[in-house]
């Protein structure tokens, strides 16, 4: 939903006046529905890894150990790397990591040359040990910090700017946040609210984008393996 759609929803709901608009309105509980609306918004972004704001980012490796910023590489409100999805394209292998402090030091100290990347994020930037060739293709998938959508379809935010900026997180979820913090500012009792928007989330979480089947065996490797595919259906025999 929009962000007027959704103070209108929430107002129909508590029975309050809806408004004509939302950026620029001059009523004050139109204003705080706004900035309490903007607050829960950041906290789900920031619980959830939801698919609505993960992204991919590609780089090309220069030959050095520090590989710039990651506000630059990953430009879209670069949060954090989703864990295990840095992949050298051109090596056609992960790149492993993140490491610890320690991890990092003991590398530096033994002065390890290879075979595999490593890598850490440290004041920002994306350290890669040992030094890469340049040239090489990498991706890898990010959680953004921007959980809104402007109406360009184009530029993200974490902030509303307009009437028509988009929700990119659950709607529902989004709402009952909404009401229970609501509640709170008015000094009603919110408890009930609060405990049904942390039930809805976690139900929300665990279904987002769904979610890959739980091994036991310790195989958690689903892409693809060596071997012979034979096709189920009927074949022609000779």
């Amino acid at each position: 939903m929009t962000l007027l759609q959704t103070v209108v929803h929430f107002c129909e709901r508590t029975n309050i006046t809806s408004p004509a608009t939302v950026i620029g309105s001059a009523d004050p509980q139109v204003v705080q529905i706004k900035a309490l609306l903007e607050e829960i918004g950041i906290d789900m972004a920031s619980r959830v890894a939801w698919e609505g704001i993960t992204f991919q980012a590609t780089h090309t490796t220069i030959a050095a150990e520090d590989q710039g910023a990651m506000t630059t590489i990953a430009s879209n409100g670069f949060k954090y790397i989703k864990n295990g999805t840095i992949w050298d394209r051109t090596d056609r292998l992960p790149v492993l990591g993140p490491l610890s402090s320690g991890e990092w030091q003991a590398l530096k100290a033994l002065v390890v040359t290879g075979p595999r990347y490593r890598h850490r994020i440290r004041g920002g930037k994306l350290l890669v040990n040992p030094t890469p060739a340049a040239g090489h293709d990498w991706a890898f998938e990010y959680v953004s910090k921007n959980w809104i959508l402007a109406a360009d379809l184009t530029t993200y935010l974490q902030f509303f700017a307009a009437d028509t900026d988009t929700v990119l997180l659950p709607d529902t979820e989004l709402l009952q946040g909404l009401r229970w913090k609501w509640k709170r500012e008015k000094g009603l009792d919110y408890a009930e609210d609060f405990r049904t928007y942390e039930m809805m989330l976690k139900d929300a979480a665990g279904r987002d984008a769904g979610k890959s089947v739980l091994r036991m065996d310790g195989d958690g490797w689903s892409g693809p393996k060596p071997g012979i595919m034979v096709p189920s259906g009927n074949w022609n025999v000779p």
